[in-house]
């Protein structure tokens, strides 16, 4: 797991996370403009997913994540050197186009890697360890960003091209993981697969309601610069406020088995959103609460993450498993678009009224899940034969 765990010190967005916001503001994009290029690359996401997930089952994970990760490095770099929407446009597609080839291998990949080594019980473990090593690493680089920041708004998204090279490299030399030819998909077999496995009784809930708490969490996300900004946080100390809201992710993320075993699966996935769709409402009474809500969505977040997709993967056979992922990553997407459009004309009005109005329909959401038992999933932990 050694060079698992070296990638995913790679693969943090962090330094380019304090300024991304104040970027684009300066290319004089509005905010309507910044929320379509989010839409425009969910709707990438969404094109994307069930391809690429297709060519990560038929070529091998390791090789899908390779190629994905040099798109982003290459997309990254071309987001800090245009000005324009159309531009801008442009790039967002091609950095979905990266993403989407490593959403549902990466997942794979480790599932199976632990799984042939007998240690699949441990996917939540390493998993979350993994993704609490690209928080901390994001932490670090945001306030290194902060200060990038203040030389030039581009030389962020410059370095971070360098540093996904890197991971690209590290990726490379890790092992592949050889998969039976009974166990690849033809193209038309993964469509009907991908149906049969989402609308299963024991997934269908469960991956709509975790996207719509990723989509929450999503959207709130870009008012994180401008609300810290009016409620009188220095530009400069962005990269640190960053900091801080990753650190506390990134532990967040390293208890998510922690938090499985104490709460269990169907308990925090009701807890953890109400906690959140709470503090966000109470936004509206008291403005000064986004900022600890901030940090709240973050924390939530990554474990909601991390566990879905250990129990999704529970349920996954080895046939077609990155493309039921990359098929949970579509959903994720397509539930995304609508939220962040939302929000963004909310936040034309009142960021807010935006933020508070979010965490009342989750609260009704939340509500809705536990009376209904919606994504109740029992007790049973079993998996498909492969």
């Amino acid at each position: 797991m050694a060079k698992y765990y070296l990638y995913k010190l790679t693969a943090t967005a962090g330094l380019t996370v304090p300024v991304w916001v104040l970027f684009l503001r300066a290319q004089h994009l509005s905010y309507t403009e910044i929320m379509l290029l989010d839409a425009i690359w969910w709707v990438g996401l969404t094109a994307g997913e069930i391809p690429t997930g297709y060519v990560g089952d038929r070529l091998g994970w390791r090789n899908s994540l390779v190629v994905g990760n040099a798109l982003r490095a290459a997309a990254v770099v071309a987001m800090g050197l245009v000005s324009t929407f159309a531009a801008f446009a442009g790039v967002y597609l091609l950095w979905a186009l990266g993403s989407t080839l490593m959403s549902g291998s990466t997942d794979a990949w480790l599932y199976e890697t632990l799984e042939r080594r007998g240690d699949a019980d441990t996917f939540a473990h390493c998993r979350g360890r993994g993704q609490s090593l690209t928080l901390v690493a994001g932490a670090l680089a945001a306030v290194a960003g902060g200060y990038l920041g203040t030389v030039s708004f581009r030389l962020p998204f410059l370095v971070t091209g360098v540093l996904w090279a890197v991971g690209a490299v590290v990726l490379a030399t890790m092992p592949a993981v050889a998969v039976d030819d009974d166990d690849r998909l033809t193209v038309l077999e993964a469509l009907p697969v991908l149906r049969e496995r989402l609308l299963s009784v024991e997934l269908r809930g469960v991956v709509l309601w975790v996207a719509v708490v990723l989509a929450v969490a999503s959207a709130t996300g870009r008012l994180t610069q401008p609300v810290a900004v009016d409620l009188g946080v220095p530009a400069a100390w962005l990269g640190w406020l960053y900091a801080g809201f990753t650190l506390l992710a990134a532990v967040a993320s390293d208890r998510s088995a922690w938090l499985r075993d104490r709460f269990g699966f169907d308990g925090w996935l009701v807890l953890g959103p109400a906690v959140v769709g709470g503090l966000l409402a109470a936004v509206w009474f008291a403005p000064v609460v986004a900022l600890p809500a901030f940090v709240l969505v973050r924390a939530v977040r990554t474990p909601t993450e991390t566990l879905a997709n250990e129990y999704i993967n529970d349920r996954v056979a080895t046939a077609g498993r990155a493309t039921t992922l990359s098929g949970v990553s579509m959903v994720n997407a397509v539930v995304a678009i609508p939220f962040g459009v939302a929000l963004g004309a909310v936040a034309d009005l009142s960021p807010y009224l935006a933020l508070a109005g979010i965490g009342a329909v989750l609260l009704a959401l939340v509500g809705m899940v536990a009376l209904g038992g919606l994504v109740a999933t029992g007790a049973a932990d079993q998996r498909p034969a492969d």
